[in-house]
């Protein structure tokens, strides 16, 4: 088999140049190089060839675990959940300890509101990898949308304590806090926000919020009118104030 890279010999059994190392013949890995590099493209026909490529390969090899994980971040980032859903589901079935295929089906449950099913996904995510970050930060977004505000506020914890600069981590934790009825630590989560990001209005609105429920009436009002300041059309934050100012 000649090499189309280096133009070298190699035995039919060789599924890569023994000289340069290129992929030889028609093979999995083959396609799924090819549909990366299209891919990479960024544009529609790099997304077409990316698909055929990956339709290629899982013809060779349905069961193929990486095929069937890029072709699921595929359908996924062209808004087809359910296909996406399928592909993850066999790439798990193939590879059951790749943490970021059980990563991505999390998302995909998640953008199906199967809350539920997304939790699962998460979790199994953070036991195969305790350093995924980004997979706590989910699953506290799906236990708030639940309810369970306990597991919300343990997972939002362990956002900001491996990424202390993740900042809208601070905004969901303080709201959950909130919801708890714990101003003295919701208000500790949204200063933290505030001091990363010192233009967001909505921050300076809850702040405010939360002084307000603790009683410390001037700290309400100098975080409602940060919050009027940076936006002047936050009616949240003017009837509020109006309320406080009575």
């Amino acid at each position: 088999m000649i090499c189309p890279k280096c133009n070298t010999e190699n035995p039919e059994t060789n599924r890569y140049c023994g000289e340069c190392g290129a992929i030889l013949g028609d093979n999995v890995e083959l396609h799924i190089t090819r549909a990366l590099l299209y891919r990479r493209k960024g544009d529609a026909s790099g997304a077409g060839n990316s698909f055929i490529e990956l339709s290629d390969a899982l013809k060779l090899e349905p069961e193929n675990a990486v095929a069937n994980y890029h072709m699921g971040k595929l359908m996924y980032y062209d808004g087809f959940f359910e296909e996406a859903l399928e592909h993850y589901e066999k790439a798990i079935n193939a590879e059951p300890k790749w943490a970021d295929v059980s990563f991505s089906a999390g998302l995909a449950n998640y953008r199906l509101s199967r809350i539920d099913d997304a939790i699962d996904s998460f979790e199994r995510t953070i036991k195969l990898n305790p350093e995924f970050m980004i997979a706590y930060y989910y699953a506290g977004i799906c236990y708030y949308h639940k309810g369970t505000l306990d597991n919300a506020i343990d997972r939002f914890e362990k956002v900001v304590n491996m990424a202390p600069q993740f900042a809208i981590a601070y905004y969901h934790l303080g709201r959950a806090y909130t919801k708890k009825n714990n101003m003295e630590k919701a208000i500790e989560s949204l200063e933290k926000l505030v001091a990363i990001n010192p233009s967001d209005s909505d921050a300076y609105f809850h702040l405010g919020y939360s002084y307000a429920k603790q009683g410390n009436e001037d700290r309400a009002m100098w975080a409602l009118n940060k919050a009027i300041e940076l936006d002047p059309n936050d009616d949240n934050a003017k009837g509020l104030l109006k309320q406080l100012l009575r």
